[in-house]
C-alpha cells in the first residue's frame, strides 16, 4: 500500500479510542500520515490541519459513537472533504459505524484498499432567509434539521409547506426534516419511520405535536421543504442540525428555513459486510446480534 493520509475524528474521552490510534500507528508504521480532526486529542500526530491539508486526506476515520461520526461529518462538510468516512464504534449507539472496535484494523486496511462497500449518504442543504428574501445562514446536515421549542417553557408554533404547498400549521415542541440516515435517529424517538439508507427523499416529523392527526411525511428525492414560526407568541425557537444548536428565533420571527436535498454533496459511509443497513438495523435495535 502507498503511502495514505487519514483524517482522525475521536472521541477523546474513551481511554480505548487512544489506545486504538496507537494500534494504527503501529500497524502501518510510515506508510499512514494521520492528520488530528480532534483538537483535544492526547494522542494526536498534530494540531489540527489546515483546511486544505485535511481536504487532500483519503479517508476520514471516526473513533466513538454516532455523535463522533456525526462531528467528523460536520467537519467534512464544512471543509469540503470529500473522502470516504469510516466510523468505528467505541460508543453506546453505533448505527452510521462501518465496523465495530474490534474489527478496527481489517476494516482500516479495507477502507484504505478501496475493498469495502461504500453506501452513498444523502445531504440536507438548509437556508435561512429573513422577510425579505436575503439569505442569512446556509448550513448541511446528514441526519436532520429541527425547527422547534429552545430552552423556554411552552410550545411552538411551526408551519410547513412542501414544494411551496401548504400543508399544516401545528403547535408542539416543533418538527424535524431528516434525511434517510436520519430516519433512525431523532426523528425514529419522535414517532417517524425507518427509511431504507439508499433513499434521497426527506421525511417530516411533528414532534409532541398538540393534535391526534399528525403523521410523519415522506417527500420525493426533489422536494423542497419550507418551515415558518407564523405565531409571534409561539415562536421562541431555536434550528438544531445533526444534534447541534445553531440559530436562535425570538417573537417575532420572520425568517423562513428552506430545506432540500443537496444534488451536489453526500457523505460516502464506508461500510464492513456486517454492517450493512438491515443488519445494522437488527443488530442496534432489535439486538438480534452481537458485535
Amino acid at each position: 500500500m502507498t503511502d495514505k493520509r487519514v483524517l482522525i475524528v475521536a472521541n477523546e474521552r474513551d481511554d480505548a479510542v487512544a489506545a486504538a490510534v496507537c494500534a494504527i500507528r503501529a500497524h502501518f508504521g510510515d506508510s499512514l500520515q494521520i492528520i488530528n480532526g480532534t483538537t483535544r486529542q492526547a494522542d494526536a500526530a498534530a494540531d489540527a490541519p489546515a483546511v486544505g491539508d485535511a481536504a487532500l486526506c483519503d479517508l476520514v476515520l471516526a473513533l466513538g459513537g454516532d455523535g463522533t461520526i456525526l462531528r467528523a461529518a460536520r467537519r467534512m462538510l464544512a471543509d469540503d472533504i470529500a473522502s470516504p468516512l469510516l466510523g468505528i464504534k467505541f460508543g453506546r449507539l453505533g448505527f452510521l459505524s462501518g465496523a465495530p472496535a474490534a474489527e478496527l484494523l481489517p476494516a482500516l486496511d479495507a477502507a484504505l484498499a478501496g475493498t469495502a462497500t461504500i453506501e452513498e449518504r444523502t445531504v440536507l442543504a438548509i437556508e435561512v432567509r429573513d422577510a425579505t428574501g436575503t439569505l442569512r445562514a446556509r448550513h448541511a446536515a446528514l441526519n436532520e434539521a429541527f425547527l422547534g421549542r429552545a430552552d423556554l417553557p411552552g410550545p411552538v408554533t411551526t408551519a410547513l409547506a412542501i414544494n411551496d404547498h401548504d400543508i399544516y400549521t401545528q403547535t408542539g415542541d416543533g418538527v424535524i426534516v431528516a434525511t434517510a440516515t436520519g430516519s433512525t435517529a431523532y426523528a425514529l424517538a419522535a414517532g417517524g419511520p425507518v427509511v431504507a439508507s439508499g433513499y434521497a427523499g426527506m421525511v417530516v416529523v411533528p414532534v409532541a405535536s398538540h393534535t391526534l392527526v399528525q403523521r410523519a411525511i415522506v417527500t420525493a428525492p426533489d422536494d423542497s421543504v419550507t418551515l415558518r414560526l407564523p405565531d409571534a407568541l409561539r415562536a421562541h425557537a431555536a434550528l438544531v442540525i445533526d444534534g447541534a444548536e445553531t440559530l436562535r428565533f425570538a417573537a417575532p420571527a420572520t425568517d423562513t428555513i428552506h430545506i432540500r436535498r443537496d444534488p451536489a454533496r453526500s457523505i460516502r459511509l464506508v461500510k464492513t459486510s456486517s454492517r450493512l443497513f438491515f443488519d445494522t438495523l437488527a443488530r442496534e435495535f432489535f439486538g438480534s446480534r452481537g458485535d
